[in-house]
């Protein structure tokens, strides 16, 4: 392309316009109008110059026919996919009269030679050189004006359209001078949220529904979420005047949701949060979440609830970023077999009834009596399912190769093993929470929606399992934390000591380094989010272990700390028969359960391993930038990517590690019936302070609230506070000898947090929904984990 200087100016209506030769403003015009939209009449000056002018330019002044011009820059590059220039280069409004256009149009071309325009230009486009079009277009005498983004450019969600909206001309707007009225639109055309500066709304529900269809319309023709304004004027008629693409946005956050196998089919984060709390990436998605479908799936052909495994999704689900377990594929299995209903699921799955979930048709009796056979037949081959299993992991390896493409096709030799683990720990764990859920309605004499006391006298029967993996587990770390408080160097060398150093030291000190190298033979498979691709097990990165260690060591020498509870002892001789039959066979699913979870995240510990190094030698081969971007591809994608990577690749990865982000910050209801939709942040009023949820762990506690998101807000944690969090995972466990009391948002009786919390004899409360809303750190609370009840104290809030 030649210079601005080389080239004379010329008008093109915008009829004329066919590329972004004419810079990113026209072409967004002229891209408008022929969508059969609204565009206020307008001309571009190409090739814009100081004080040289087209000769037409008088008579395409007068051609449209207006009391008043809108004359706007359109530099090449200037509202593109790249870049948006936003208040780089200058508008001219209210302009009147032919000496008035050139002036502003001189004023537009000078404008690009300014110091900001010039280092915008280096720094977004390589110092590209300017070529100034400006556009001169008939004014709207705007009643109200704003801009319409197709895609929330704050949380990037996609799904949802963003309105604001000023009276008057929508410069107000762009330069910050006026509080616009906020409309925030979902897929449906459903307006979730409007925040609106005067009691009066600005704009109707007929002309947000306007808005929002047209410019959805208008980013489908371009395949692309835009960045529109618009204005209504005093007539009512909507004007639309200009459009660019949105630059700032990741990958699509809903490229990976899964297809649900009914529209209306009822969602839960419950359960499947514990192991997979947070967003997730692709190639974990992709890998664990379809593992944990597989032998859902598994588990229902072999006891006649379904003919074959299907390939789409039936008992997960995946949506923005987010795995769910789907409660509706999960009922599937009640409708197949007798004395299995949607009440039982519900409690099972997530400690309550869910009045949302509906029952199947049920198959035939004589079929249902078959299939109760079959799933006694899996539930008892169980034993000697996961004795075979133990063999196979005995033999199970992924060989490390020298090259991306040896590694990928030794990983995609053993995928299977991935899907047998699963479907051999949900076989090992099916009968431990139907078990449970008959030891609690029998307590409470045959209802699914038992009281409070039921519920706390259930969990204390089930809290009496003896040799559970993760209770050994417990003991070997509560001891090893023992050991280090009990050493004259602790306070030096290990509490007060960086986090480095503090490792160290654990490593090196004998005999502590002894107690601790055998801890991490046992259990460093285990780690937060441990079916995680990504994330890394204590063996790999030691620091949140320590960390936490830290944390109960410190409360060990304060005075805080406490030790493993050792449970009630069951007076068998008042159970019933009943109970008396039913309950070592619970404890028993509870062992098994807990074993085979361990060998699960074992086995998953092996792929990260592998994936790690597949990574690692595709940086070094340089297809891609960092070995850490191979997470950002799913399995499907490496099967064609590791052969012939492609930059587009390597660029979509990229953007997808945006979009995660993004994707962690989303909360979502406990329930949702369809696709799940993120929360909309929002301040719970609860002036009384009070929630109630399900009692996992007796016992009363008064303490100062912690509330904790994360294992770095965790790390905050003071002895004898009272832990409030979503859930809890294994990455949690060490905490727990430091604080007095937990609270959760979700889980059940025997999800992580209520198990750990029985050993320790702390009281517990969880599915209480709203903790983490309702209370805040500092908050002085109590907590009775023999009736669920969390209150503030006092009414004291800090």
């Amino acid at each position: 392309m030649g210079s601005a200087e080389s080239v004379q100016p010329r008008i093109l209506q915008l009829d004329d316009i066919k590329d972004a030769s004419v810079g990113g403003k026209a072409y967004g015009l002229a891209r408008l109008r022929a969508m059969g939209l609204d565009v206020p009449p307008a001309f571009v000056v190409q090739n814009a110059q100081a004080d040289t002018f087209p000769q037409q330019l008088a008579e395409a002044v007068a051609g449209l026919k207006a009391s008043a011009l809108a004359v706007r820059s359109s530099a090449l590059g200037e509202d593109g996919a790249e870049a948006s220039f936003a208040g780089q280069y200058e508008t001219v409004l209210n302009v009147r009269g032919f000496d008035a256009v050139c002036a502003a149009i001189n004023e537009c071309v000078a404008s690009a030679a300014s110091e900001r325009a010039v280092q915008y230009l280096q720094d977004n486009l390589e110092g590209q050189s300017c070529v100034m079009n400006v556009v001169v277009q008939s004014m709207v005498d705007a009643r109200c004006a704003g801009v319409v983004f197709t895609a929330d450019p704050v949380s990037a969600r996609r799904d949802l359209l963003v309105i604001d909206a000023v009276a008057g001309l929508g410069e107000a707007l762009v330069s910050g001078e006026a509080t616009p009225d906020h409309y925030e639109v979902d897929l449906s055309g459903t307006v979730i949220k409007q925040l609106c500066v005067h009691e009066n709304p600005l704009l109707t529900a007929r002309q947000i529904k306007q808005i929002a269809e047209q410019s959805r319309a208008a980013a489908e023709h371009e395949g692309q979420p835009l960045d529109l304004e618009w204005a209504i004027d005093q007539d009512g008629v909507l004007h639309w005047l200009q459009a660019r693409p949105i630059t700032t946005l990741p990958a699509d956050l809903n490229e990976f949701d899964t297809v649900l196998p009914r529209p209306g089919d009822v969602l839960t984060i419950s359960n499947v949060s514990e192991m997979m709390p947070g967003a997730v990436s692709p190639l974990t998605g992709s890998f664990t979440g379809w593992c944990i479908d597989y032998g859902l799936q598994d588990m229902q052909v072999k006891v006649g609830a379904r003919q074959a495994i299907e390939p789409q999704w039936q008992i997960t689900a995946w949506a923005y970023g987010h795995l769910f377990l789907n409660l509706s594929g999960n009922v599937v299995m009640s409708s197949a077999v007798l004395g299995s209903n949607a009440e039982q699921t519900a409690q099972t799955l997530c400690g309550r009834i869910v009045p949302e979930l509906k029952e199947f048709p049920p198959q035939p009796l004589w079929k249902q009596v078959i299939n109760t056979g079959k799933l006694l037949r899996y539930a008892l081959r169980a034993p000697a399912v996961v004795e075979k299993f133990g063999e196979e992991l005995a033999q199970f390896r992924i060989a490390e190769q020298d090259t991306s493409l040896a590694m990928w096709q030794e990983i995609e030799g053993h995928l299977h093993f991935y899907e047998h683990a699963m479907a051999v720990h949900i076989q090992s764990s099916a009968l431990s929470g139907f078990l449970s859920s008959i030891v609690e309605s029998m307590v409470s004499g045959g209802s699914y929606d038992n009281s409070n006391e039921d519920q706390a006298e259930a969990v204390a029967l089930l809290a009496g399992a003896t040799g559970v993996e993760s209770a050994l587990m417990l003991e070997q770390l509560d001891a090893l934390v023992d050991e280090v408080a009990a050493h004259p160097e602790v306070q030096q060398r290990f509490i007060e000591a960086d986090p480095v150093a503090a490792q160290q030291w654990l490593e090196s000190c004998t005999p502590i380094s002894s107690q601790y190298r055998a801890f991490m033979s046992a259990h460093g498979h285990r780690g937060y989010r441990e079916l995680c691709m990504r994330d890394p097990a204590w063996v790999d990165d030691p620091q949140p272990l320590i960390q936490s260690m830290r944390a109960a060591v410190r409360g060990r020498h304060i005075g805080g700390g406490q030790g493993l509870h050792q449970a009630p002892q069951i007076d068998w001789d008042k159970l019933s028969r009943g109970l008396r039959w039913v309950l070592p066979k619970a404890h028993n699913a509870i062992r098994r359960r807990e074993h085979t979870k361990s060998q699960l995240v074992e086995v998953a510990h092996r792929y990260k391993i592998a994936f790690r190094h597949l990574g690692r030698l595709l940086e070094q081969e340089g297809a891609l930038p960092d070995a850490d971007l191979v997470n950002f591809f799913s399995i499907a994608e490496l099967a064609r990517i590791v052969p012939n990577p492609q930059p587009a690749d390597v660029e979509l990865a990229q953007q997808r590690r945006l979009a995660l982000d993004y994707q962690q910050r989303f909360e979502f209801p406990e329930i949702s019936v369809g696709i799940p939709a993120p929360l909309q942040p929002e301040v719970l009023s609860n002036t009384d302070g009070v929630l109630v949820g399900r009692p996992a762990s007796r016992g009363v506690a008064q303490g100062i609230a912690r509330v904790a998101h994360t294992l770095e807000e965790a790390a905050q944690l003071q002895p004898g506070e009272i832990l409030i969090t979503p859930i809890t995972d294994i990455g949690w466990t060490p905490y727990f000898s430091l604080i007095g009391g937990l609270v959760t948002d979700l889980g059940s009786s025997v999800s992580h947090g209520a198990v750990i919390a029985r050993e320790y004899g702390l009281p517990c409360v969880v599915n209480s929904r709203s903790g983490t809303k309702v209370f805040a750190t500092g908050d002085h609370v109590r907590v009775d984990g023999d009736t669920g009840r969390v209150e503030r104290l006092d009414g004291e809030q800090q």
